[in-house]
């Protein structure tokens, strides 16, 4: 009876951590889908030039890189909570430098605040790894793609609370083109609030809970070196996956706005093409997470990465005038990401034990946030000189290494899953 009553309190925990988790997900997204919606376009205005169009994602990007390493490092030494909510916190900061940026029509501190704002995605990324650490590894694909599909919501809101801002803007006396940051302060602020209140008891101090109890009578484990660590393929593969379809996914993608601007597109086509973009970013995420679990990591992200072949190929080829085949393109190649991206985060951390988890996967979001950001401003870079059709084809043309690397690879990671 005690272990049955020990087993519901349990479950109930986890089912508290993973509500909140799910809760400050929608939050943070719907805060960071308004840099998303108004990043390119305000850089554009403020420089009077399409060529800086990419920066302010780009710096964003890079914010979400740089803090995912001291972010880690801090959940390793303290637990998912802190880090989680510190890095809320400082996107609203950042959000806050944003506003006055456009505000003013300064473009050097709207970027300071972009490189803040770009924190709560790094929380946001780091959310995931904390869903795994209260879920058996039979369902540790769909947990992370249920956190993940949180974002859905607020990606969804937060580029069409555009009307709302503006009202509330004029109200106290905010110019309209810097409104939209409002959301975002609000949004941050209470993922912040929500995490350091709620995520009790901390995920990663029961991952290793329940690690030292399924450990127990056995010589404790000691976390392997770096070296060896990425010396698995598994890890390999997954940081390969990351990586890539982070710099296609973003580098295709964050100039979107701005080319169908240039199209003579409206604001409220915009607008639903980011909408549709993030939410085949995050819809399908605990369809990806049940895929992982059933199929294997593996082809899942190979799935993925054909998802994204096609998805930049249609947006190369499809007249920029017509909006349906673009739109549609931009919202499969949020598909595509996300494929890659759910199997990817399970791969890697079936290969970490949890004492390895937090610096390995804060490594992880690293890599892949500088790959981000370097895709974002070499985006605009080569939007402006050679087009959006030889930007797509660049990113078909780096998916297709790492799938084929992946696939040649098969055998090995076959081998090492069957001796773990």
């Amino acid at each position: 009876m005690h272990a049955l009553t020990e087993t519901s309190r349990r479950g109930s925990v986890r089912v508290k951590l993973m509500a909140t988790l799910f809760v400050a997900q929608v939050c943070g997204s719907t805060g960071h889908a308004i840099g998303m919606a108004v990043g390119s376009i305000m850089a554009a205005s403020i420089t009077g030039t399409n060529t800086w169009s990419g920066v302010p994602i780009a710096v964003g990007a890079l914010g979400t890189a740089l803090a995912s390493w001291p972010l880690a490092r801090l959940m390793a030494r303290s637990g998912r909570r802190p880090g989680l909510a510190l890095g809320y916190a400082l996107a609203m900061i950042g959000a806050v430098l944003g506003l006055w940026g456009v505000a003013g029509r300064n473009f050097t501190l709207m970027l300071i605040g972009m490189a803040l704002f770009g924190i709560a995605s790094t929380s946001n990324l780091l959310a995931r790894y904390a869903a795994a650490d209260v879920s058996l590894p039979a369902r540790r694909g769909r947990a992370m793609g249920l956190i993940v599909w949180g974002s859905t919501v607020g990606s969804i809101i937060g580029p069409n609370l555009m009307a709302p801002a503006l009202s509330i803007g004029a109200l106290l006396g905010v110019p309209a083109t810097a409104s939209a940051f409002l959301i975002s302060v609000a949004s941050y602020g209470v993922a912040a609030l929500l995490t350091f209140c709620f995520l009790r008891p901390d995920p990663l101090a029961l991952a290793r809970q329940d690690q030292a109890t399924a450990d127990a009578g056995r010589p404790a484990g000691v976390a392997r070196t770096l070296g060896v660590i990425l010396a698995d393929v598994r890890v390999q593969i997954a940081l390969a996956t990351l990586s890539v379809s982070q710099f296609v996914m973003i580098s295709t993608t964050s100039t979107s706005p701005l080319y169908l601007h240039d199209q003579g597109h409206s604001v409220a086509i915009i607008g639903l093409a980011v909408s549709l973009h993030l939410a085949g970013m995050y819809v399908a995420s605990p369809l990806s997470g049940w895929l992982a679990d059933r199929f294997g990591r593996l082809p899942v992200i190979a799935a993925g990465a054909l998802i994204l072949i096609f998805a930049v190929g249609l947006a190369g080829f499809a007249p920029g005038t017509e909006a349906v085949p673009v739109i549609l393109a931009i919202f499969l190649n949020g598909v595509g990401w996300n494929l890659a991206f759910v199997a990817g985060s399970a791969l890697l951390t079936d290969a970490l034990a949890p004492v390895e988890r937090a610096s390995v996967q804060g490594l992880a979001d690293l890599l892949m946030g500088l790959m981000g950001a370097i895709g974002s401003a070499a985006g605009g870079m080569i939007l402006g000189l050679w087009g959006f059709a030889i930007l797509n084809a660049v990113g078909a043309v780096l998916v297709l290494g790492p799938l084929a690397v992946t696939w040649l690879r098969r055998p090995a990671l076959a081998a090492v899953s069957s001796r773990g």
